[in-house]
C-alpha cells in the first residue's frame, strides 16, 4: 500500500494499480529507444505485474498503532513482506521466465546493503534463482546490455509511478518526497545518458525532461481510497476500506515542450 495524508484523510492507493501504471508507462515507451524488442512483451509483463503480489495484502491493509496510521510498503511487516515477494517471483515464473527473472531482480536489489538475516536470506535465494535462469534463457555477454536495459526500464517506470502517486498532487519541489527531487538514478543510451527529471505543473500534470514516450502526452489514471483520521485499530481500518469507493485522480505527463 502507498500511504500519504491530507488533513482529514489517510490516502492509500493498492501496489498492483500502481505497477498497471508502471505498465501503462513501459508501453508508451518510444519504439527507436526499446532494446530488445522481440522481449518487450515479456518485459512489459514484468513492469505491469510487478506487485501482483501485493494484492493479498492490501486487501486486508494494517493499522500501525505506533504510528497511528496504515502501514505503507515501506514499513510493512518483513516477514508477511517477503513470503509476498516469493509467491509473485513463483506466480510470475510459471507463466513467463524472462519476466520473472525481471521482478526477482527487481526485489533483491531491495535489500542490497542490508545485513538482515530475513534480508540476506532472501536476497542470496534469489541471486541463485537468477543465475539459474540466465543460465537458462542465454542471458549473457551481449544479452547482458539488454538485460540491464530492461531491468533499468523497470526501475525506471516503476520510480516514475511512484513519483506520481507519493507526492502530493501538485507539490512543489520543497513539498516532494526526497526519493525523486533531484531526477531518477536510471539513465539510458538514447536519452543521451541525462538523468529524467519531473515536476508537477499542477494537480494533474506532470512535465518530464527528457521525454522518452511514443506520444506528446501520457495519460495516467491513479485509484485511490480516502480513510478518515482517528483512532483506527486494523479491524476498523478494513472495515472502512472495504466500505469506502474508490476515487480517481487523472494525471496527464508532458515533456517541457510539446512535439510539433
Amino acid at each position: 500500500m502507498i500511504v500519504k495524508e491530507t488533513a482529514k484523510y489517510f490516502i492509500l492507493i493498492e501496489q498492483h494499480y500502481h505497477a498497471e501504471i508502471s505498465g501503462e508507462l513501459a508501453n508508451k515507451w518510444r519504439k527507436d529507444y526499446f532494446l530488445g524488442a522481440d522481449k518487450r512483451g515479456s518485459v512489459e509483463l514484468a513492469i505491469r505485474m510487478h506487485d501482483w503480489c501485493w494484492q493479498k495484502l492490501d486487501k486486508k491493509p494494517v493499522f500501525l498503532t505506533k504510528e497511528k496510521q496504515p502501514a505503507s510498503f515501506t514499513d510493512y511487516p518483513l516477514n508477511e513482506k517477503i513470503v509476498a515477494y516469493t509467491e509473485g517471483i513463483e506466480f510470475m515464473k510459471e507463466r513467463d521466465e524472462y519476466a520473472a527473472l525481471l521482478i526477482s531482480s527487481h526485489y533483491s536489489s531491495f535489500f542490497n546493503g542490508k545485513s538482515g538475516k530475513k534480508e540476506t536470506k532472501f536476497r542470496t535465494e534469489e541471486e541463485g534463482r537468477q543465475n539459474e535462469l540466465k543460465q537458462k534463457l542465454g542471458v549473457e555477454n551481449h544479452a547482458m546490455k539488454e538485460f540491464q536495459f530492461h531491468f533499468d526500464l523497470l526501475q525506471l517506470c516503476d520510480n516514475l509511478s511512484l513519483y506520481l502517486c507519493m507526492n502530493k498532487w501538485g507539490a512543489s519541489k520543497d513539498e516532494e518526497i526526497s526519493w525523486f527531487r533531484k531526477g531518477f538514478p536510471q539513465k539510458f543510451t538514447p536519452l543521451n545518458n541525462e538523468k529524467l527529471y519531473g515536476e508537477w505543473e499542477s494537480e494533474g500534470k506532470v512535465i518530464l525532461e527528457p521525454f522518452p514516450f511514443s506520444m506528446q502526452t501520457v495519460d495516467v489514471t491513479i485509484p485511490y481510497k480516502k480513510i478518515s483520521k482517528g483512532e483506527h485499530t486494523s479491524e476498523s481500518l478494513l472495515e472502512e476500506y472495504q466500505n469506502t469507493e474508490y476515487t480517481y485522480q487523472d494525471i496527464k505527463i508532458q515533456p517541457k515542450i510539446n512535439f510539433t
